[in-house]
């Protein structure tokens, strides 16, 4: 285990690597600002899953603060050096919108602003439930940290809704006057990260701090949703991350197995890649990669069409996040275990991206409640999702669930019924999974990936839920093996090309991938202190 010391340098230098990544990203406020095609590029490098500390800084800088700041800079020009600051890393910016006690309802949380005779404010964390949660808030480096601050504006005692405030959290020395940051100790196996509490106790902030419109909202619902509309640009963002994130898996684990032999019993010896179990999961993560990466390119362009509704933009980027990072969760551990004893060590990767995706999984809304909303709304006819519907087994499957969850609303007497939340709400993912596959099938039919490939994705769609098409008769359980076996057999050819062909061998830096890289590694490692005879007299 790493030693404190070691974590907290690790954690330090991901502040640096976040600023690599964002030099190297060429990324200007209008790309940000704009989500331009260069803007969703940046998240399927895989230059950006190498460390998740440094790619979490990163997201939250690039996007969610100067995402909401950049707009405001043509009209609040004493903004420009500070968005100029963090974009240039001189800065470090954070987003402080979840509390202790509120994270998937945000909003309600508790932090207040109550306005001065002045015209200033003060700034005020009520009680420990309120302290802000997981905003990585602690000095580094000598560069001041400004924070987007999220609290409920309480005028005259009415409550004018939740505001989004710019406050200089410290200078990179020091936290600022009444400002409290407590460290957390660090993630169990993921990269090393200053998560931190933040408290706030009467902090007197400018006139200017205010972002927000300071009357009271006419819809507090909507308000909120759209004064934190980045949330919902890095729910795609994040999903985006976990194609690199399983290519590289991928990529590791198909090397490992070429170089990793076993005896048979005639005394030759044979890797363990020529074994169908081996081949399975690395199979499924590559056909995954390809089409999600297909499907990413529908996404990105429907989720920055402002014509549509933006309920749907964001439906989409929920179906997106669900079924990438479920994939990279699922793939990653199934890759791990397939590299054996040798999967357990952050040093080859796997259990590490696994570790990270966990985190990924809850940041930029969690993928359960992101599901239970969007369910809720399909199943109550309140829009539609474009793209999902295409014929084939996967649409099927999806449809099939939509209209059974609806039929089983309207009997129940709608919403108001418990069999709602209590038959519904637990197959809300499962849900949104199916819609999402669909629309992912479809992308990459329309791109033109290999048919080997979509044969292995729609196999490991079915397997996820092989009870629903065996019940529909569509599918049995036999014929599915047989199904499985023949898209596996039929994709053996394929299968180095593809590996090849994501381009992911620079950002892979493991021992196990080759003879060399492992007796380099075992050469750099310590020795114990070694037994020295002692002469007798």
């Amino acid at each position: 285990m790493a030693s404190n010391t070691e974590q907290q340098r690790a954690a330090l230098e991901a502040y640096q690597e976040a600023e690599w990544l964002a030099h190297r990203s060429g990324l200007s406020l209008d790309d940000i600002v704009n989500v331009t095609a260069k803007f969703w590029d940046v998240w399927s490098n895989p230059a950006v899953v190498r460390n998740g500390a440094a790619t979490n800084l990163f997201c939250i800088q690039y996007n969610l603060v100067l995402g909401t700041l950049g707009p405001l800079v043509d009209f609040r020009p004493e903004l420009k050096r500070i968005v100029d600051d963090l974009l240039t890393y001189k800065a470090i910016g954070q987003f402080c919108l979840t509390e202790v006690g509120h994270g998937l309802d945000a909003a309600r949380l508790e932090t207040i602003a109550t306005p001065t005779r002045e015209g200033k404010f003060l700034l005020s964390t009520p009680n420990a439930n309120a302290a802000k949660y997981m905003s990585p808030t602690v000095p580094v480096l000598g560069k001041p940290c400004y924070a987007i601050v999220f609290a409920r504006l309480v005028v005259d005692g009415t409550d004018n809704g939740i505001k989004a405030f710019l406050v200089q959290l410290n200078d990179g020395h020091t936290m600022s006057p009444g400002i409290i940051c407590k460290r957390l100790p660090y993630r169990g196996n993921a990269a090393p990260l200053n998560h931190s509490i933040t408290s706030f106790h009467q902090v007197l902030l400018p006139a200017d701090s205010l972002l927000s419109d300071p009357r009271a909202p006419k819809i507090p619902r909507i308000d909120f949703l759209l004064s934190i509309w980045r949330v919902a640009v890095g729910t795609l963002s994040v999903g985006i991350m976990a194609i690199p994130a399983l290519q590289i898996a991928a990529y590791i684990t198909y090397k490992y197995s070429l170089r990793r032999k076993v005896s048979t019993p005639s005394g030759s010896s044979v890797s363990i890649f020529s074994f169908r179990t081996q081949q399975l999961p690395i199979f499924y993560a590559v056909a995954q990669a390809f089409v999600f990466k297909a499907f990413s390119k529908f996404a990105t362009t429907q989720f920055s069409n402002k014509e549509l509704d933006f309920r749907v933009r964001h439906g989409i980027a929920t179906c997106f996040k669900t079924v990438t990072i479920k994939a990279a969760l699922t793939g990653q551990e199934s890759l791990s275990e397939r590299c054996g004893v040798q999967g357990l060590f952050n040093y080859n990767h796997t259990s590490l991206f696994h570790a990270n995706t966990r985190g990924v999984a809850i940041a930029e809304g969690d993928i359960l409640v992101l599901c239970i909303r969007l369910a809720s709304e399909l199943i109550q006819g309140r829009y539609s999702l474009p793209g999902y519907k295409h014929g084939g087994l996967l649409a099927k499957h999806a449809d099939g669930l939509l209209t059974t969850y609806q039929n089983i609303w309207q009997g129940k007497g709608r919403r108001a019924h418990p069999d709602f939340s209590n038959m519904i709400l637990p197959q809300a993912q499962t849900l949104v999974s199916a819609i999402g596959h669909s629309m992912a099938y479809n992308a990459a039919v329309k791109a033109g990936v290999d048919q080997k490939l979509l044969d292995l994705y729609e196999c490991a769609v079915i397997r996820e839920d092989l009870a629903w098409f065996v019940g529909e008769k569509l599918v049995s359980y036999y014929s599915f093996q047989e199904q499985e076996n023949r898209a596996i057999t039929a994709a053996q050819s394929g299968i180095d090309g593809w590996i090849n062909g994501m381009k992911v061998s620079e950002a892979v830096n493991v021992p196990i991938v080759d003879d060399a890289k492992w007796a380099e590694f075992v050469d750099g490692l310590q020795k114990a202190p070694r037994y020295v005879a002692q002469a007798r007299l």
